[in-house]
């Protein structure tokens, strides 16, 4: 144990040594370890931020276990109230207690009076920012506290607890009483489509920081093997020297452990200013399972001994010098399609099932289709070597060394593959949300509705109608819906529609429409059945009309009646919606959903408003994120490349020596190193649009995006990608040209 402990402090001692080369080596492996150490403690926090989040979620439930209204007595009257502001879910909750002993909601000290509201801070910031009047139309009530974190889904929810005393004449309607908080109905099948994205979005910046840090324990590996040729020659055997340079390893290893928890710190420390799909978390939600911290440490520590033995490969250490072994690369094909087919296999479900895909499954062939570009570019490189065989000598040099070792050539390139890959992935799916003109089931249905009313009498719709249309750029239409029963079984069998003109012309396609005009869709009956045991004779002489959008999708039969065709039995039966359909003219929803809503708030705080197209962009958070992501990942990976390219070249310095000392010229020898560079990431990169394409595809077909591509997303990080190994060539390799073609490079003791 001495002995072994004596190894591992010289081994930690050499970390130290070595010059430039060893510093650099020891500080960009820490770098490239604290990167990854952060994320995968970000990772191993899920848990218990869903945990905990889950938890005040069921705390603050408004769930009815009994199924039935309670009798009065220590109860609340609550009332949800479902809305939101500049697309991001509001949510209300309207409270009246019963008793002085009702139960109070989690996150409130007291009941608020008529009229008040608790909110929540980040509602609260709302209600005091740009278009807060707008805001407070939706919330006629005045704030007079806000909520704690104990009743908050979290940070940045936007929530609110309103007194209101005239809950009582809506029991049984809206409001419900509850002994008690905190029950819970049966879970239901969660929507994981976006951890889906969160998956490849950390695949895509973990995978190269792994490859990054290979190319940083790589760097200056030749002055390490020649410190250890010495430590053989004081008598230590090859096992000796492997430990020593396993625990060199771990100093880097070590210190981007330290650095890496000091940067989850940091990022723990801003976790409530984050949200992410509205789903935001305390800062004290943001803690490692204890399992997967240790498995953590255990996985970066073992991650730096095997890459460190994996460099030893071929590497024979002797004590009178270092002997590095050259065989001829023979890649086998079956093995590197592994992943690819098994990722394929796991997706397919995607394209061809119709029922319920197993998303976690879909999850990791997406992350297999990405982990499998690794193995499959070094078996491209020959071959795409191979299309050329003549050509002038630059490219004969660079073709031999590209079939002859394929893996030296592209170690580093693999981390801009795998990051273009998951890149063009996402960028994909952001760019089809984004020529998606709206969520609309047809291009023919309304920008928005509103449902709630009972009144279906022409002057309270005529009402609604010029209410709404207070609103500049909205035209509104209103009607009223009733079902056709089946008189046999009582099934609804078609709908009757009772409006204007106007309202009528956004259901169907009619030829003409004037006041007292009967249209029919298919052949209902001459009598029709309706609710409340009610039935009314079919006007005479209805004329055909075409139902459009959705409605064309979902209904058979239709009866449409103008209010002066409508008979008078029809006033005796309670309509099952009265809907009022707007349409946006030279206005988007950005600026006109909270004006509606508050309209609608104004009228009934009830009213369900639904806005059918995008009021803002949800993914734009996930879309700064991979660009900040995706600039971190940029520049580890450029490091890595000004790395690898250094260290090929000094591999290499006698072999270029010796081709200056024959005749080789310059720019030979400068083209033939820049296409060794070039041609592995073009072929590379045409690999990680294909696999690109293939995982955003999937994602698209999970989140019902309609599947399409812009030449933008899938170019702009090929050109990204390629101009980086350029540059990163060209800044190494030109500075070098004249030390490396000189016959000095010959020189060896």
């Amino acid at each position: 144990m001495r002995q072994l402990l004596t190894e591992i402090g010289l081994g930690m001692r050499l970390a130290f040594t070595g010059g430039r080369r060893g510093w650099s080596r020891t500080l960009m492996s820490a770098v490239g370890v604290a990167l990854g150490t952060t994320v995968l403690l970000l990772g191993a926090s899920v848990p218990s931020m869903l945990a905990d989040r889950g938890a005040r979620l069921d705390s603050r439930s408004v769930f009815n276990p009994q199924q039935q209204e309670l009798p009065p007595g220590d109860t609340v009257l609550v009332a949800e109230i479902d809305s939101a502001w500049q697309d991001v879910d509001l949510l209300g909750v309207l409270l009246w207690p019963e008793s002085p002993a009702a139960p109070l909601p989690p996150g409130i000290p007291a009941f608020p009076g008529d009229g008040e509201m608790y909110v929540s801070p980040a509602l609260a910031g709302a209600l005091a920012g740009p278009g807060a009047e707008v805001l407070r139309g939706q919330l006629p009530y005045r704030a007079v506290g806000t909520i704690t974190a104990a009743g908050l889904a979290g940070p940045q929810e936007y929530a609110y607890y309103a007194g209101r005393a005239d809950l009582t004449e809506r029991v049984g309607v809206h409001a419900s009483r509850l002994a008690r908080f905190g029950d819970i109905p049966e879970a239901e099948p969660a929507d994981t489509s976006t951890y889906l994205i969160l998956a490849v979005l950390i695949t895509t910046l973990l995978l190269p920081v792994a490859i990054f840090l290979g190319a940083a324990l790589r760097f200056g590996a030749d002055a390490r093997d020649r410190r250890l040729a010495a430590i053989r020659l004081a008598g230590a055997d090859s096992r000796v020297t492997r430990r020593i340079a396993v625990a060199e390893s771990l100093v880097p290893a070590i210190a981007g452990l330290i650095l890496g928890s000091g940067l989850f710190l940091l990022a723990r420390s801003v976790a409530g200013q984050i949200s992410l799909f509205e789903i935001s978390v305390f800062p004290a939600d943001v803690r490692p399972v204890p399992l997967f911290a240790a498995l953590t440490v255990l996985i970066v520590l073992a991650l730096a001994a095997v890459m460190t033995l994996h460099g030893l490969r071929g590497v024979t250490i002797e004590p009178l010098g270092v002997f590095r072994r050259s065989l001829v690369w023979r890649g086998r094909l079956w093995w590197r399609l592994i992943l690819p087919v098994l990722g394929l296999a796991l997706v397919s479900p995607v394209f061809l099932s119709s029922g319920r895909v197993s998303q976690e499954i879909v999850m990791l062939g997406m992350i297999l289709l990405i982990l499998g570009v690794v193995p499959l570019v070094p078996y491209l490189i020959p071959l795409v070597a191979r299309i050329s065989p003549g050509g002038p000598v630059s490219w004969q040099l660079a073709s031999r060394q590209l079939r002859q070792n394929p893996l030296a050539s592209t170690r580093a390139v693999t981390g801009i593959v795998v990051g273009v890959a998951g890149v063009v992935a996402l960028n994909s799916v952001f760019a089809a949300i984004n020529v998606r003109p709206d969520v609309r089931d047809h291009p023919a249905d309304p920008d928005a509705s509103i449902i709630g009313t009972t009144d279906a009498t022409p002057a309270a719709m005529a009402r609604l109608n010029t209410t709404f249309q207070t609103i500049a750029g909205v035209r509104a239409t209103t009607d009223a819906e009733y079902m056709i029963l089946d008189p046999t079984t009582g099934w609804g069998i078609g709908n009757v529609y009772v409006g204007d003109c106007a309202a009528l012309d956004v259901i169907a396609d009619m030829d003409g429409c004037a006041d007292g005009d009967t249209f029919t869709v298919g052949t209902p009956p001459k009598k029709l059945p309706l609710e409340n045991d009610e039935t009314i004779n079919l006007p005479k002489k209805p004329r055909p009309a075409v139902l459009t959008g959705s409605f064309a999708q979902n209904i058979g039969t239709a009866v449409l009646l103008t209010p002066a065709a409508t008979p008078a039995a029809l006033s005796r039966v309670t309509p099952g919606f009265v809907t009022t359909r707007l349409r946006l003219d030279g206005v988007t929803a950005t600026e006109t959903g909270g004006n509606i809503r508050g309209v609608a708030a104004g009228i009934d705080p009830f009213l369900m408003v639904t806005v059918f197209v995008p009021e803002g962009d949800k993914f734009a958070v996930f879309r700064t994120a991979l660009n900040l992501g995706a600039t971190v990942i940029l520049l580890l990976i450029g490091l890595g490349l000004l790395l690898d390219v250094a260290d090929r070249l000094h591999d290499r310095r006698r072999l270029i020596g010796a081709l200056a000392a024959i005749g080789a010229s310059r720019t030979t020898i400068i083209v033939s190193s820049a296409a060794q560079a070039v041609v592995p990431v073009v072929a590379g990169l045409f690999l990680a649009v294909g696999t690109g394409a293939i995982v955003g595809t999937v994602l698209m077909r999970m989140d019902d995006i309609p599947i399409s591509f812009s030449p933008g997303p899938l170019l702009t990080p090929v050109a990204g990608g390629l101009a980086l190994i350029i540059g990163c060539t060209v800044a190494v390799l030109l500075p070098a040209a004249r030390r490396l073609t000189s016959t000095e490079q010959l020189r060896q003791e």
